[in-house]
């Protein structure tokens, strides 16, 4: 997987166009779908994020785990990160136990990732707390360099860059999905931490490898550092 944290690449002309202007404050609710092409249960989960991945006041993210591959079908889109942030949630949501589809909402819910009215309940929830998130700023500033703003505020987080590819496609052709082609949106390439975030405002630039995905996009995700519920968060195209 290539590293987020690398050269400067170049990249689409109207990313270019836009550098250089913060994109609009907002809140969104962030929706984490743990999924896997491997799990028959998951393609309608996959078609609500799909859904989702549509709101301006949601981010949607796709992470495919790695631990269905051995039913027949290697996920090509599972990584041991997305793994193993799932595994990191379930002391923090009371699970005994990972399970896919699951949906986990601002780091604070849990729901079965096919429920759409319980999705639904649970992202409502989650704005209705929005007067204590923060606003997280981002812009492009130049090929492959994207600035990125928290204000001042209470707590303590860690600061990680998503970068996602909007739209793929995939045939099956094993396992329990055989013989379908599905369609997935935001599924995450890659997750890092990039900084720690102490109350203090604070303002950065990061390099972005934008080369892998010509359709693509970046999310911030600030997160409480013990209890990995969401602080703030943001997200561009590219």
């Amino acid at each position: 997987m290539m590293a987020v944290l690398g050269r400067a690449l170049l990249v689409a002309a109207g990313l270019l166009a836009a550098a250089g202007a913060w994109a609009d404050a907002s809140k969104p609710v962030v929706v984490e779908l743990f999924t896997s092409q491997g799990c028959s249960s998951c393609p309608p989960a996959d078609r609500i994020l799909g859904h989702l991945a549509d709101r301006d006041d949601v981010i949607a993210l796709g992470f495919h785990v790695n631990y269905w591959d051995r039913l027949g079908w290697p996920d090509p889109f599972a990584t041991k990160a997305g793994t193993d942030r799932q595994y990191a949630y379930s002391p923090v949501l009371g699970r005994r136990n990972v399970y896919t589809p699951q949906m986990v909402i601002d780091g604070r819910y849990d729901v079965v990732g096919f429920h759409a009215e319980r999705i639904k309940v649970a992202i409502a929830q989650a704005e209705a707390m929005s007067e204590s998130r923060l606003e997280v700023r981002l812009e492009w500033r130049g090929p492959g360099r994207l600035g990125y703003a928290l204000p001042a505020g209470d707590g303590a987080a860690r600061v990680h860059l998503v970068r996602f590819a909007r739209k793929l496609d995939q045939d099956i052709e094993r396992g329990e999905n055989a013989g379908r082609h599905l369609s997935y949106s935001n599924v995450v390439r890659e997750i890092v931490q990039v900084a720690e975030w102490h109350g203090a405002a604070m303002e950065s630039e990061i390099e972005v490898d934008t080369e892998q995905d010509t359709a693509g996009g970046v999310a911030l995700l600030v997160q409480d550092s013990r209890t990995m519920r969401m602080l703030g968060a943001a997200k561009l195209a590219f």
